[in-house]
């Protein structure tokens, strides 16, 4: 499956119904989108609700081509080529967010065979005079081949507009012709056998095993250069503070004036620094069927190299073969002990470049961490499980309890959590699909009672108009196949979320009364609305979340943190470097131009986090770059499936990017004083 998309012009928040885009859309089950499915697509929102202008065109190869979209307050209307493509009345409510012009969205950059040339867009909103844009091929100094791994490169530079306040009316003008895209199999193979692009040329390139093991000694003595930091416990405590709370062998919150503190198992106030995904020796892998050509060399399916193949990795089932080539680098530089020594080397890196410890989805044995929960074992009503059913609570309690008892009584444990991000938010769909259940399944009872004993005060006759249903009694109630409308929805919505959060929160302290939890790393704006954010702080000790901005917080974000009462802990965030597509990885929605500038932002950001009274930690993504070719799911003879991004503090071939860590380290040193000077002001 494929899906592409590319906003000629876009200024909108989906989740809170405001704003507008002009996109072309495309979606296919097969591994790339043709011309032939291609699709024009407006969408204006009032506040309320979107509504949507779609056209699919015949479109013709090498054809110049002029789109226009206009928003006035009767409605919208969209052209091509000055014919209609359809018009939609209603109202519009803007978004005061950035305007993104010509940018592909890192969800929807599935492969294509087509691309954009020679094209511009021009905006005017109320009287103003147009502004036009002409988005030129970026990267065109990189190799052709290069550039295959990112097709946008080929669709031009994205452009970022701040400050864009529209104004009624706003038209929308593209010219643009559309070109096949380049053959990408001509250049196989791409990738070599460290996992590194073929076809990238630089000074610091692996190109034999020698090379792996000399960055290896220049490491070793920088590390030993720099030291371990004396001035934090263990648990990364700060022991210069000039004050110390009771140890309790568990980490914990305390407040001090407007500014919360996790103290650490031994008494030491500690501002958390983590990375996620650490040490990663066999995870992420890359899919490897239907496109073995794609690569120079793949190692041995027996003997020593055999663990680092897999099957279905994502739980996909469709026989997927998968290869770790990392884990293949780091055999050839440590030999057969090579598990060991890149556990050992990854604490010794994090705590020589200053952080606390590790973060989300691993962790390192006798080291700080903050493991997550799941519940895939236990079965879901529609995307959750039943927990007004007592046998899928006792199912869900066991599944939880088998995973927190090991390490129930371990003071490394930073706190729990249960899922991550969107999957744990509670969808209106997910409430209608549930009301729409055959039979009497315990969650539709619940929600039926709900409505009825609360929103329509037990009078049935007045519900069942309402929902037009019929029905004389709860029972035949319970049976029915209602069409609530959308303000009950979001009523019991909030209901069901209320009791579901509450559950696991209050189940997870009955298993472990002693370690915090942090919820479920909810991604402000990735959700229904901010009633998610505020039901997701209520049942937390300190409430986890995930923000991949170029800032720690903006007005929008400071307004949402000063709406609960709460220590916050953010989980992931991360700046790529790009470096324009020449090293084959892709541009993430929040990127850096390279790893020096990905160092600065960084430090800002953590500046920033340490200074807000609420703040209590950060978790940077992640440890290792992900494979150029893609972390999956999915299978395909397409170059790149899934992620690939170069998150890392250290590259595929296991090397510290030093720009980058460098500037971590000066940050994460001060961050404590930061935090203390910040709180006597």
């Amino acid at each position: 499956m494929a899906q592409h998309r590319y906003y000629f012009a876009a200024q909108y928040n989906w989740q809170g119904r405001v704003g507008f885009y002009l996109s072309f859309e495309n979606e296919t089950p097969e591994p790339v989108c043709r011309l032939s499915t291609l699709r024009i697509a407006l969408g204006v929102a009032d506040g309320n609700s979107w509504r949507f202008i779609v056209g699919s065109p015949q479109w013709q190869w090498n054809t110049t081509y002029t789109l226009k979209a206009q928003i006035t307050e009767a409605g919208a209307s969209l052209w091509l080529n000055g014919k209609p493509l359809g018009e939609s009345a209603g109202g519009f409510s803007a978004h005061s967010g950035a305007l993104e012009i010509g940018m592909t969205p890192s969800w929807a950059s599935g492969a294509t065979d087509y691309h954009l040339t020679a094209h511009r867009v021009s905006i005017r909103t109320g009287k103003g005079k147009p502004v036009n844009v002409p988005l030129a091929e970026s990267s065109a100094t990189v190799p052709e081949p290069v550039r295959m791994f990112n097709p946008e490169t080929f669709w031009g530079q994205p452009v970022t507009r701040k400050g864009f306040a529209p104004a009624l009316p706003v038209t929308i003008e593209a010219t643009f012709r559309l070109v096949p895209l380049p053959d990408w199999k001509r250049f196989q193979p791409y990738i070599d056998r460290y996992g590194q692009c073929r076809y990238v040329q630089t000074v610091d390139k692996v190109r034999t095993d020698a090379d792996l093991q000399r960055s290896l000694q220049q490491e070793k003595r920088i590390l030993a250069q720099w030291g371990t930091p004396s001035d934090f416990d263990r648990f990364g405590g700060y022991l210069k503070a000039g004050w110390r709370e009771q140890g309790t062998g568990f980490y914990r919150i305390t407040r001090k004036g407007d500014y919360w503190w996790l103290v650490t198992p031994e008494g030491y106030p500690c501002f958390y620094l983590g990375v996620c995904s650490v040490p990663a020796l066999l995870w992420e892998r890359t899919p490897v069927s239907e496109r073995e050509a794609v690569f120079e060399w793949l190692p041995p399916r027996e003997g020593k190299t055999a663990e680092v193949w897999g099957k279905d990795v994502w739980g996909e089932r469709a026989g997927t073969d998968y290869v770790c080539l990392h884990a293949v680098n780091l055999m050839r530089r440590f030999g057969d002990d090579w598990k060991q020594q890149s556990v050992e080397l990854a604490k010794q890196r994090l705590l020589t470049w200053g952080f606390s410890g590790a973060g989300k989805w691993d962790r390192l044995e006798s080291f700080p961490c903050a493991p997550v929960l799941g519940h895939w074992d236990v079965p879901n009503l529609v995307r959750h499980p039943d927990i007004f059913d007592p046998a899928i609570q006792a199912q869900f309690r066991e599944s939880l309890r088998r995973q927190i008892e090991p390490l129930r009584n371990s003071a490394w444990v930073l706190g729990w959590s249960v899922g991550n991000e969107f999957d744990e938010i509670i969808t209106r769909e997910e409430i209608r699909q549930i009301l729409r259940l055959p039979g009497a399944p315990a969650g539709k009872r619940s929600l039926m009672d709900y409505v009825l004993e609360n929103l329509y005060r037990n009078d049935l006759s007045r519900l069942v108009q309402a929902w037009r249903v019929t029905a004389h009694d709860r029972s035949a109630l319970y049976n029915a196949q209602p069409n609530p409308p959308e303000e009950d929805i979001e009523a019991l919505r909030c209901f069901y979320a209320d009791r579901y959060y509450g559950w696991i929160y209050r189940t997870v302290k009955e298993i472990d009364p002693n370690h915090l939890y942090f919820g479920f790393w909810i991604v402000p704006g990735w959700w229904e609305n901010e009633e998610d954010w505020l039901l997701s702080a209520k049942h937390c000790d300190v409430l986890g979340y995930d923000r991949y901005a170029p800032d720690f917080a903006d007005d929008w974000m400071k307004r949402l943190i000063a709406r609960i009462d709460k220590p916050i802990l953010c989980g992931e965030f991360s700046f790529p470097a790009w470096h324009e597509g020449a090293r084959a990885y892709g541009r993430y929605p929040v990127w850096a131009k390279d790893e020096a500038d990905s160092g600065e932002m960084y430090r800002q950001w953590v500046t920033n986090a340490a200074r807000h009274p609420a703040c209590v930690g950060v978790m940077w993504f992640q440890y290792r770059d992900q494979p150029l070719t893609g972390r999956g799911p999915g299978r395909g003879n397409t170059l790149v499936i899934g992620e690939h991004f170069a998150f890392g503090l250290v590259d595929f071939t296991d090397r510290p990017k030093w720009e980058l860590v460098k500037r971590m380290r000066e940050v994460n040193l001060k961050v404590a004083q930061i935090r203390l000077q910040a709180m006597r002001r």
